[in-house]
């Protein structure tokens, strides 16, 4: 009598811990790859990028004429729809950013066919710090 019984609470105690360890899917708008292009009046090219991957964390590049000038891991958190980007270990500043869709017009005419949307990263001050990848 005491192993059938021992069994089944085995049983039920292995399927309890399989199913509450699951890790609940993050589909968070931000996820994936933002960046930011700049050329400089003298010819150099930079680049910023922020990959958000869906553990609150990621991993950001700065890039000088396609060569990887500096590189550190993030954290990010979201409050209402305010997104802080965190630096830890480093002197960088936090952002706070929220996520924006702005009309682009691709031509000179002022048509709706040549207007794409594009999904920018913008600060609390009106600039834009990155645009979706």
């Amino acid at each position: 009598m005491k192993k059938p019984l021992l069994f089944f609470i085995a049983t039920i105690v292995c399927f309890t811990i399989y199913c509450c360890s699951e890790i609940p899917e993050n589909n968070d708008p931000i996820l994936g790859i933002w960046a930011k292009t700049t050329t400089s009046e003298s010819g150099v090219d930079s680049k910023q990028e922020w990959i958000f991957n869906d553990a609150y964390k990621g991993r950001y590049h700065s890039y000088t004429n396609d060569n990887v000038a500096f590189l550190t891991d993030f954290r990010w958190t979201i409050e209402g729809d305010t997104y802080t980007i965190t630096y830890p270990e480093t002197n960088m500043p936090s952002d706070q950013v929220k996520i924006k869709t702005t009309q682009i017009n691709n031509s000179t005419e002022k048509t709706s066919e040549n207007t794409s949307a594009t999904v920018i990263l913008e600060e609390t001050n009106g600039e834009t710090l990155a645009i979706r990848e």
